[in-house]
C-alpha cells in the first residue's frame, strides 16, 4: 500500500548510474526513500528530488526504505541556489537536522524553523550571521539543550556587565562571581540578551533583534560553539562555510 508525505529533502547520495537515495524531512520525523532516474536530466522525479525541494512523495513502503512512486514539488528556493555561500549555509542546516531530528518522533517544529530559515535564506530577509545562529540556538532549544540563562547560576542576578558563559550546561556566571570563584568574563551581557530572547521567543519573532561588532562576532561564535559542543560531530557543511565565506 502507498502512503502520501509531504516534506523537505535535505540530503541525498548517488546510488546507480540515474538513482538517489533521499533523507526527507517530514512532520513524522526523518524517512529515506529511493528515488529512481532522478539523476537524469529530465527525468520523472528529478525536479521533486533535489536538495532543498519541498514535494509530495507518494511512497510505496519497503523492507528498509520506501521507494518513490511519484513526486510533485511544491515549493522551491531557488534564489539559494544561485549563491554559493548560502547554499553551504543551507547544507550545514540540513546536516544538522540529520543528526538532531528525533527518529520515529514528531518533527513538526523542526520542519517549520527549516521552511522559515529557507524563506529568509530565499529571500534574503535577515544577514547570514543572525539566521545562521537562530537557527543554532533555536535547534538546541528543541533537541533539549535550552540555555539556562536567565539568571547568574551562582547568585541569581538577572543581568551583568560581562559574563562566564559555560559551554557544556549553557549557564552563565557574573563578573562578580568570576572573580570570586575564578571564572574569566568571557561574553559581554549584550550576547546573554540575544540568546535569551531568541528561547523565549516565538519562531516567527526570534529574528527581531540586532548586535552590532564586536557583540555580534562573539554572538555568532558563542552559537555555534554551543551548537558543537552538544552535537558532537565534525560536520563538514560547516567547514566548508567557513571556507568560502571568508
Amino acid at each position: 500500500m502507498n502512503v502520501s508525505k509531504d516534506g523537505l529533502v535535505i540530503w541525498s547520495s548517488t546510488t546507480g548510474e540515474a538513482d538517489k537515495v533521499l533523507t526527507i524531512l517530514t512532520d513524522e520525523g526523518l524517512i529515506t526513500a529511493y528515488s529512481r532516474g532522478s539523476l537524469r536530466p529530465k527525468g520523472r522525479l528529478t525536479s521533486a528530488s533535489t536538495m532543498l525541494s519541498f514535494s509530495n512523495f507518494e511512497l510505496a513502503t519497503g523492507k528498509n526504505m520506501y521507494t518513490i512512486v511519484n513526486a510533485v514539488s511544491e515549493r522551491k528556493f531557488l534564489n539559494i541556489y544561485s549563491d554559493a555561500v548560502t547554499y553551504s549555509l543551507a547544507t550545514y542546516f540540513c546536516e544538522i537536522l540529520r543528526l538532531t531530528v528525533p527518529l520515529g518522533e514528531e518533527a513538526k517544529p523542526y520542519l517549520s524553523i527549516m521552511m522559515n530559515t529557507l524563506y529568509l535564506l530565499n529571500k534574503n530577509a535577515k544577514p547570514l550571521w543572525q539566521i545562521k545562529a537562530v537557527f543554532e540556538m533555536t535547534i538546541m532549544t528543541l533537541s533539549g539543550y535550552m540555555p539556562n540563562i536567565f539568571e547568574c547560576k551562582e547568585c541569581g542576578k538577572a543581568s551583568s556587565d560581562l559574563v562566564s558563559f559555560d559551554f557544556e550546561d549553557g549557564t552563565w556566571v557574573c563578573s562578580e562571581c568570576s572573580q570570586k570563584h575564578g571564572h574569566a568574563a568571557q561574553v559581554p551581557f549584550s550576547v546573554i540578551s540575544a540568546i535569551r530572547y531568541i528561547v523565549s521567543s516565538e519562531p516567527q519573532r526570534a529574528f527581531a533583534f540586532d548586535l552590532k561588532s564586536p557583540s555580534q562576532e562573539i554572538f555568532c561564535d558563542t552559537c555555534e560553539r554551543y551548537l558543537m559542543e552538544h552535537i558532537e560531530h565534525d560536520l563538514n557543511t560547516l567547514s566548508y562555510y567557513h571556507a568560502i565565506k571568508d
